[in-house]
């Protein structure tokens, strides 16, 4: 079967604009990953089934990710573990009759629209704290955690980032305060906190909450827990004692 990305545009092919497709790209992790979050196909139409298909392309590599049916396609990081290191970042969204190469649809040269993480609900402020280095505030108005830290410590939000062994200490921490207000406020998933549902399906995690207290704690043990894994946050920091120790 020729390869999706090297076929000629044919007959009839839609050319899908690049405001109906969204996609963030995260490079924290240890290798490279990107989700489609968007792909708006309403007022189109198109042949069904549809599968999807993306190239990614960055310099002179590329590598081809297949993401399901349109109806249900794959909306979690998918890592990337062909994709070279250096040029800049371009996506390719293909659909395609499921066991034909035929194009029926295409959005060409997409750009990430960004890093898909959590400064979306999650902020960092200075504070006048005494002798606490830091302390988690949950604004439910706005849909975020703010980390204040002690302004003696750091002078900057940039400082207080910088700093890894605070941030992969105190970040998971702020995850599991968010996962606990959501959790136990029902509907706020669709109001204010929505980025961090949207976040939350990057992650690879749809479901919301249960009911039963057993329930909302499990489900914020897999929110947690996803979350490190992904960063491999104790992995980091082992690594950053041993280096100390080497010095």
């Amino acid at each position: 079967m020729p390869r999706l990305s090297t076929l000629s545009n044919p007959t009839g092919l839609v050319e899908l604009d690049q405001l109906r497709i969204g996609i963030a790209l995260d490079e924290g992790g240890k290798r490279p990953a990107f989700s489609l979050l968007k792909l708006d196909l309403s007022e189109l139409s198109l042949p069904s089934p549809l599968d999807v298909v993306v190239i990614v392309r960055r310099g002179n590599s590329e590598e081809r990710i297949e993401l399901g049916p349109v109806s249900e396609w794959k909306r979690s990081y998918q890592e990337l573990s062909e994709i070279g290191s250096d040029g800049s970042w371009e996506f390719r969204v293909l659909l395609v009759q499921p066991g034909s190469p035929k194009l029926v649809a295409v959005a060409e040269r997409v750009r990430p629209e960004g890093q898909g993480d959590s400064s979306s609900f999650i902020g960092l402020e200075p504070a006048d704290l005494g002798q606490r280095p830091w302390e988690i505030v949950i604004n439910e108005v706005d849909g975020r955690a703010v980390i204040r830290f002690n302004k003696e410590i750091y002078v900057s939000p940039g400082a207080a980032e910088a700093d890894s062994f605070f941030i992969g200490m105190i970040l998971p921490e702020a995850i599991r305060r968010v996962a606990e207000f959501v959790s136990a406020s029902p509907g706020v998933l669709e109001e204010a906190w929505e980025p961090f549902k949207h976040w939350l399906a990057l992650h690879g995690i749809t479901d919301e909450p249960g009911d039963t207290e057993d329930q909302k704690s499990e489900w914020c043990h897999l929110v947690i827990a996803s979350f490190c894994d992904r960063f491999e946050f104790a992995n980091r920091l082992k690594s950053l004692l041993n280096r100390e120790d080497d010095e």
